[in-house]
């Protein structure tokens, strides 16, 4: 009996372990398709959610405008498309003043009003030019009121008063840049610059820039816990945690060609969208302090961006497959227990580990010339004279 207690456990710890190591492949993705570019193939960057409207908003190329989706329930409704000059690019919600800012890519942020009770609800109320070809990514800092919006190629970092709506400053980096965040720990702006292969810290009083080499990250997606002042990077090849207190650095997965990363405080995790045109694209789960892997999502819809609905506990990425135009969506994973996080970093060296080790012990045994039968030699039979 004890022997037979003792195999069931080691099977249903290689089961556990199995379901680690596939990192969330079997969950269930929905999708809800934008019903003006039905059946076509999406282009879509970036994804935000407004948590108090239960508004979801996407950046969608196909047909240059932002689809607004009402996320109440844990099933989307499409609500409209918001019209945009240009191609829209990053994303960014200002939920004090009810507000959602658009970068396009003829260098202007469009500004549309999003209160709920508004008689101008996803009407575009300001368009305020950057003063670059191109504006990119973007944060909201509520603390200082003001926009950060990266001009990709130009190298800059645009400051736009969203009170007033006039542009404060423009930080000049001299590299290409990519996402940038507003860290309210520490008050500063920190962006990216793949070509640098740095992070870049700017002082937004002064415009002051210190930049950290990032050692061959190459990095591209950023997003900060300004609770314990860790970043998350994605790196061409792997995904990286940067201490913006001590600088000190470290790999935390090999999730490799991760685009926009997000951060939703309530749940303290971080998603990386990998959408991997030649694999299947994933969304990865970062959390804790210091920052570590969680799971990986396979969603096959090589989104570039993810956003989480606080009030469905729901991941959306935009789904660009071929003939499927829209979103997906998929609940979040439940954290696995404190104790079985070790087992998932080594998952696959103990699951190598449980399969080899038996075959390994089995030879040697057989092996052993302590354990193994000695032939009795033969006697010739006597032949008579």
């Amino acid at each position: 009996m004890a022997r037979g207690i003792r195999a069931t456990q080691v099977v249903a710890l290689l089961g556990v372990l199995a379901l680690a190591a596939c990192g969330g492949s079997d969950v269930r993705i929905a999708s809800t398709p934008v019903p003006t570019i039905a059946g076509s193939t999406g282009s879509f960057d970036d994804i935000a959610i407004d948590q108090a409207g239960h508004r979801l908003f996407v950046a969608d190329r196909s047909d240059q405008g932002v689809d607004v989706f009402d996320v109440t329930t844990a099933h989307p409704r499409y609500v409209q498309t918001i019209p945009m000059p240009a191609d829209p690019n990053g994303l960014a919600i200002a939920p004090d003043v009810h507000r959602l800012f658009v970068g396009t890519a003829s260098g202007s942020v469009v500004i549309a009003d999003i209160a709920i009770t508004s008689p101008q609800l996803d009407d575009v109320i300001l368009t305020v030019p950057t003063g670059g070809t191109v504006a990119d990514l973007m944060d909201y800092s509520a603390d200082r009121q003001r926009l950060y919006v990266s001009n990709g190629a130009d190298g800059t970092v645009a400051s736009i008063d969203t009170v007033t709506g006039q542009v404060k400053a423009h930080f000049n980096v001299g590299y290409p840049v990519a996402q940038p965040r507003y860290d309210s720990a520490d008050g500063m702006v920190y962006v990216t610059s793949r070509d640098a292969d740095a992070l870049v810290r700017i002082n937004p009083d002064d415009g002051t820039l210190w930049q950290t080499s990032l050692g061959g990250c190459l990095p591209s997606g950023l997003a900060i816990n300004p609770t314990s002042d860790l970043a998350l990077i994605a790196c061409q090849s792997s995904v990286m945690r940067l201490d913006l207190r001590r600088g000190s650095s470290a790999t935390v997965s090999d999730v490799s060609g991760g685009d926009v990363v997000s951060y939703d405080a309530r749940v303290d995790r971080f998603f990386v969208a990998s959408p991997r045109a030649s694999q299947s694209g994933i969304v990865s789960i970062f959390g804790g302090d210091p920052i570590a892997y969680v799971t990986s999502v396979v969603t096959d819809v090589r989104g570039k961006s993810a956003a989480y609905d606080e009030t469905n506990a729901i991941v959306y990425t935009p789904d660009g497959r071929p003939g499927k135009a829209g979103i997906a969506s998929f609940k979040l994973p439940a954290t696995p227990p404190a104790w079985l996080t070790p087992l998932i970093i080594v998952g696959s060296f103990a699951l190598l580990f449980l399969v080899v080790a038996p075959l390994i012990y089995l030879v040697g045994r057989s092996a052993d010339p302590v354990r193994r039968r000695e032939r009795v030699p033969r006697t010739a039979p006597e032949v008579a004279p």
